[in-house]
C-alpha cells in the first residue's frame, strides 16, 4: 500500500541534517516494519523513497493515509524535483 503524511519529528537530533529540509513537508511514504529496538520499540516505521530520511517512526508522522498510487507516484516526484 502507498501512503503519504507530513513528517513532523518529535525529536530532529535523531535524523540527518538533511531531513531536516523535509519537516513540515507532506511525503510519500511506504510501511516498513515493527521498530526493534531503542525508544520507539514496538512502533510501526514508515520510510520516505529517494531520501536520506530513513526509517520514520509512526509517531512522527502527522495525517497519515493510505492514497492511490498515481497521487503516491506525484508526491514522488515533487521530492525528486527537490533534490535536483
Amino acid at each position: 500500500m502507498y501512503f503519504e503524511a507530513i513528517f513532523s519529528p518529535a525529536n530532529k537530533k535523531e535524523y540527518s541534517s538533511e531531513a531536516a529540509g523535509f519537516v513540515g513537508k507532506r511525503l510519500p511514504v511506504q510501511e516498513g516494519w515493527i521498530i526493534d529496538e531503542g525508544p520507539y520499540k514496538g512502533q510501526q516505521c514508515y520510510y520516505a523513497p529517494n531520501t536520506t530520511i530513513g526509517k520514520i517512526p509512526v509517531s512522527d508522522l502527522q495525517e497519515l493515509k493510505s492514497i492511490p498510487f498515481a497521487r503516491w507516484q506525484q508526491l514522488y516526484s515533487s521530492i525528486d524535483s527537490e533534490i535536483e
